[in-house]
């Protein structure tokens, strides 16, 4: 009995502990759920404005009816349970902020998000530089050779940025002019007129000044000679490194000054001299001063002010060119004239809307737009004939303008037929031949017989591509 009575208080013990545990735990809850209920009631409290005038608002709402029964006044509510108004509102606000938006951005373009000048701001800026380049490369070496180079630069500047502002060539030859009287100053007054009237001598001070004192150089790498941040006259004369070509027309132009000051009246004429074959060292060198008897010596030319922007123009194209250059026949052509024959079924090497050329191998993108800017300027220089022409008809190609292409193509081959006819009447001895090289195998050196077959992979390809083009406007003309 004892036993049992002892086991009944442990059980009822262990009860009330439980109970006790459980009713702490319950308490514990009820604190948690009455918490709960007091931050819903205030937020319900808080909402309840919502909901009263929510629903007062939809009480007036589905009382009112236009005339022919469609309901208006119609709201939406947004995830927060606000008002947002109805679609037309909405729709009406929008465009309002269109507007607004499109009136302060108003004469402004945007391509890839960088706002640019409408084409009538710029496009005056490119005309007038593509006027003053063709004039100034027509005079030949009596032309202004900074003059010249300053007109390439303000071109594409203004096509190529798409600015409002044009280039200012003025602050730019302003530099030279100062670096000219500088050297007079300074440098000039301490020379005594025995000096003066030696060209030697003079030539050593000239460059003295430019490539020690200025420091004026070429890049330490080939391919950056063919950079167009080094081959732009403004960035040149500014930064103290470009191709040679530009730093030439640095030079000539100086030489030109200091003529017109009366300063080289002593020692006569000076020429520039550049180095025209690289040979085994493809590392660019800086132009040189001979004098105007001396004859310049192998592998070297005599610069003029229309030679070195030539020589620019051709080191952008070869910067710009979509395709990969090959060195052995200073021509990118043949990928080109073959991605446009061949290339049809092949996203390598074919235009890829404004990113450029997409190559499987070589530079992997290219300026197309820059590069037919480029080429055009070389070929209105040659008076649209030649093989500038050439370049230009399948750049146009692959820019789409394909009528255009074809005139050039068409032009291009009529012109290289003509030239061959004139040979022949002209060289009439006996080592000519109908079959003798054109001036598509005119090489240096390397294999006569590769570059015969390269010349023969680029006619083929050509003639295919004057072939569509050709049968293009047949479609057109009969529709079909």
């Amino acid at each position: 009995m004892t036993t049992t009575t002892t086991a009944t208080t442990a059980t009822t013990a262990t009860r009330g502990r439980g109970r006790r545990a459980l009713s702490t735990t319950t308490t514990t809850a009820t604190r948690a759920r009455g918490r709960g209920a007091t931050a819903r009631a205030a937020r319900f409290e808080r909402e309840g404005g919502f909901r009263r005038r929510r629903g007062r608002a939809n009480a007036r709402t589905d009382g009112a009816t236009s005339e022919d029964g469609e309901e208006e006044g119609r709201t939406f509510l947004g995830r927060t349970g606000r008002r947002t108004g109805d679609a037309e509102s909405i729709a009406k606000n929008y465009a309002e902020k269109e507007a607004e938006t499109l009136a302060k951005s108003a004469g402004r373009q945007y391509a890839f998000g960088k706002p640019q000048s409408p084409k009538e701001t710029w496009e005056p800026f490119a005309r007038e530089a593509r006027m003053g380049l063709v004039e100034e490369y027509r005079r030949g070496a009596k032309g202004d050779a900074v003059t010249a180079s300053m007109h390439l630069a303000v071109e594409d500047d203004a096509v190529q940025g798409r600015t409002s502002v044009c280039l200012p060539r003025e602050a730019y030859t302003k530099r030279m002019d100062k670096l000219v009287n500088e050297f007079v100053q300074r440098d000039l007054s301490y020379m005594s007129a025995e000096d003066k009237a030696d060209a030697d001598k003079m030539i050593e001070a000239v460059e003295r000044y430019l490539f020690e004192e200025q420091q004026y150089r070429t890049p330490t790498g080939w391919r950056e000679a063919f950079s167009p941040y080094r081959t732009y006259f403004h960035n040149v004369i500014a930064q103290k490194v470009g191709i040679p070509a530009t730093l030439a027309a640095i030079y000539i132009g100086f030489l030109e000054r200091l003529k017109a000051k009366g300063e080289l009246d002593a020692c006569g004429d000076i020429k520039v001299l550049l180095r025209v074959r690289r040979g085994a060292d493809p590392t660019p060198r800086r132009p040189q001063g001979i004098k105007a008897s001396d004859a310049a010596p192998d592998g070297s030319v005599v610069c003029t002010p229309d030679m070195v922007v030539r020589m620019q123009l051709m080191a952008l194209k070869r910067a710009f060119w979509p395709w990969e250059w090959d060195d052995s026949r200073d021509s990118g052509f043949l990928l080109a004239v073959e991605a446009a024959a061949y290339g049809k079924d092949d996203r390598m090497n074919t235009a890829a809307g404004v990113v450029g050329i997409i190559q499987p191998t070589g530079r992997p993108f290219g300026d197309l737009q820059m590069a037919l800017l480029v080429t055009e300027r070389l070929a209105e220089l040659d008076e649209n004939v030649g093989y500038e022409q050439r370049d230009m008809g399948v750049l146009l190609y692959h820019s789409g303008y394909r009528r255009d292409a074809l005139d050039a193509l068409v032009a291009f081959e009529n012109w290289k037929a003509t030239t061959k006819l004139a040979a022949v009447e002209i060289d009439d001895s006996s080592s000519y031949s109908i079959n003798a090289p054109t001036p598509d195998f005119a090489w240096e050196s390397g294999d006569p017989v590769e570059a015969a077959r390269l010349a023969l992979r680029e006619d083929e390809a050509l003639a295919k591509v004057i072939l569509e083009l050709n049968r293009d406007v047949l479609e057109r003309q009969f529709d079909v």
